[in-house]
């Protein structure tokens, strides 16, 4: 079954706003990296927020992504087999939107890579510094419990 034009239309349309989504989301790790590096909580804790309902619109759009897909009869296809389905209207448009939305993504990821290592890393050294505390504590708690009360 050939592709229509209207149909591969849309589906490019639904790429492009795809791409849009990676880039917003992209913007997003920023802030969070930003919030992370400046120990900014609450906002931090916002853009955690946002990521939540950011996830919840990506599982939305793979289902449309998958419906779009089954209507041009190709169900099984992935992003990077797209320019090979292009009817004969489109064959630069799909190889360019498929490129662009490939780099967003790639973008995305390393930036969600820097948040991560970067938060893991203040994780480990605010439990170092709890573990420090919490020694101090004891050690203190020790040292007044080995105390004699002289008093008659």
């Amino acid at each position: 079954m050939p592709i229509l034009p209207m149909e591969f239309q849309k589906y490019l349309s639904f790429l492009a706003d795809l791409q849009k989504c990676l880039d917003s989301l992209t913007a997003l790790e920023q802030r969070k990296l930003t919030a992370i590096q400046t120990a900014d909580f609450d906002a931090l804790d916002q853009c955690i927020k946002e990521e939540q309902a950011a996830a919840l619109d990506l599982r939305g759009r793979e289902h449309k992504r998958a419906d779009l897909l089954a209507q041009l009869g190709l169900p099984d296809a992935s992003l990077r087999e797209l320019p090979d389905h292009c009817p004969a209207e489109f064959p630069l448009l799909g190889s360019e939107i498929t490129q662009d939305v490939l780099r967003s993504y790639q973008v995305l990821a390393s930036a969600q890579n820097a948040a991560r290592t970067l938060m893991e890393s203040d994780l480990r050294h605010i439990q170092q510094e709890l573990d420090r505390r919490q020694e101090k504590r004891q050690d203190t708690s020790a040292a007044r419990s080995a105390q004699t009360d002289l008093r008659v």
